[in-house]
């Protein structure tokens, strides 16, 4: 649908009635709407499904595992459908370990020498796996106090007309600027950034994803924080307001354990149902050898990463090559 045909005065402004938009209603009838792509495991999908045009928000407690997650998800993404991600996330520099952490995940070995030659990923599946996500991932960075969201979008933006991106993340909102002459109050500050991040994800037609941190959590009777929730979004609840989305990942146990592994992803608004998802929880575990996602109470991964590595029979291993 061209959206010029549609404009109002010049402006930026579009007046549709039904009989501009019926050949696109019998089309959807016939061959489906555009729903939501596959995550690559069922029952995530039952929750949250990937599509263009969406703002996301993630949100959950510190450490627990929320941008971890969300790279697992772009990794399995880019490698079965060959797609392209561009991150800001500050907290991840400098760029060679931001890169690190997918090949952990991908060969599912350590990458740091320290813990053993004997547990250490050969320097042979390493580059294979250097090789698999090279032209899959772009890291920003954009140094204080520089570094406003409207900015990085302007710097996403510059990128998407010469890349074919499909998601843009930033991470977490925290460590950007508020623009100095901009109103205090969280509401209003809320509002602005959800409004130029959906605008963001339409104009580009992209998945775009912010991730946000929770208030301060107050630690229940049972020695547990409280699970997440999009009211309690660290800067204020309306946060929520202005996305399509808003996921959580939550680690119940981690106050008072922090070596257990469940984690519980959630869904907590879906604004479009039944195209991308129920709201509803996704019960899972945390391998940190692996550094992958598994199902619950098993070492079976969420994510079959190990398809795309080649054969064992085949690699030297790295005590072999120092």
């Amino acid at each position: 649908m061209n959206l010029d045909e549609f404009r109002v005065d010049d402006k930026n402004t579009y007046l549709f009635k039904p009989e501009n938009c019926f050949k696109d209603m019998l089309h959807d009838l016939k061959n489906g709407k555009v729903r939501g792509t596959t995550t690559y495991n069922s029952k995530l999908d039952e929750c949250w499904t990937w599509r263009t045009q969406e703002a996301n928000i993630w949100t959950g407690y510190s450490n627990e595992g929320k941008s971890l997650f969300l790279k697992q998800l772009c990794l399995i993404k880019a490698l079965e459908e060959n797609k392209k991600f561009i991150f800001c996330s500050p907290e991840d520099f400098p760029a060679n370990e931001f890169f690190d952490d997918f090949i952990h995940t991908l060969a599912g070995q350590t990458t740091d020498i320290y813990y053993g030659l004997d547990r250490v990923v050969s320097e042979e599946v390493y580059t294979y796996c250097y090789n698999l996500i090279k032209d899959k991932f772009i890291f920003l960075y954009i140094e204080p106090p520089h570094n406003t969201i409207k900015g990085v979008l302007e710097e996403f933006k510059k990128i998407c007309k010469t890349e074919e991106i499909y998601g843009c993340i930033i991470d977490p909102l925290l460590k950007f600027a508020r623009p100095k002459d901009f109103p205090e109050k969280d509401d209003q500050y809320a509002a602005y950034i959800g409004s130029i991040c959906v605008d963001f994800a339409r104009q580009t037609n992209t998945s775009f994803h912010l991730v946000m941190h929770q208030t301060t959590p107050i630690m229940t009777d049972d020695k547990k924080y409280p699970e997440p929730s999009m009211y309690r979004i660290k800067g204020g609840g309306s946060w929520s307001d202005g996305f399509d989305n808003v996921l959580s990942v939550w680690r119940p146990n981690y106050a008072k354990d922090k070596i257990d592994s469940e984690v519980q992803f959630a869904s907590q608004k879906i604004k479009k149902q039944k195209l991308t998802g129920i709201p509803q929880r996704f019960q899972m575990s945390f391998d940190r050898k692996t550094n992958r996602y598994c199902q619950f109470g098993t070492n079976t991964p969420i994510f079959n990463f190990d398809k795309f590595l080649p054969k064992k029979d085949k690699l030297t291993p790295l005590k072999q090559l120092i």
